[in-house]
């Protein structure tokens, strides 16, 4: 989706009942990939922040993801209506599907799917801020420091992350 049209398509989408509405909300504010939302647990999420686990990400790398206010919003929304540790369960108590975020889209008319939300944030930070490149890519869970460079940087840089993600999410409420 063209990162202009995300904000139009956040308003619809909150005004969208059920978990995949509230999943597919949650994506866009993370960057997060459609599995790790499906398998986001409550007990990932601790001090505003979301830390996926090394075995569920594709890096094979633990990532921490800043959660801003709108963010904690659906988690606290999710924690009152979910009845296990899955923040989106589908009804018999397994993680939602993993097609029920683009089925919503695609029911309503949309070509767009939930991963290319990924490609909205990237193309916007890249047309709208002056973020630098590592923080863009850190924040889609992308490996950015390697060889010499990643034996000595050591950061994940996650309050550079949060501002960006704020802005984002502002970006998105706001427009």
């Amino acid at each position: 989706m063209p990162y202009q049209e995300a904000p139009a398509f956040y308003q619809w989408l909150t005004d969208q009942n059920g978990t995949a509405a509230l999943a597919l909300r949650f994506l866009i504010f993370t960057l997060a990939r459609t599995s790790e939302v499906r398998l986001a647990t409550f007990d990932e999420i601790e001090g505003g922040v979301w830390t996926l686990p090394s075995e569920r990400t594709k890096t094979g790398r633990e990532h921490r993801i800043p959660l801003t206010a709108e963010a904690l919003k659906i988690v606290a929304q999710c924690r009152q209506l979910s009845p296990n540790e899955y923040l989106f369960p589908a009804y018999k108590g397994k993680p939602l599907s993993d097609m029920a975020m683009s089925t919503l889209m695609k029911r309503e008319g949309y070509e767009a799917r939930p991963h290319g939300f990924r490609a909205t944030f990237r193309t916007w930070v890249e047309e709208q801020t002056e973020t630098p490149f590592e923080v863009k890519e850190a924040a889609l869970g992308h490996i950015v420091d390697t060889g010499v460079v990643g034996a000595y940087q050591r950061s994940d840089r996650l309050e550079k992350r949060r501002t960006l993600i704020k802005t984002w999410n502002d970006w998105l409420v706001i427009s």
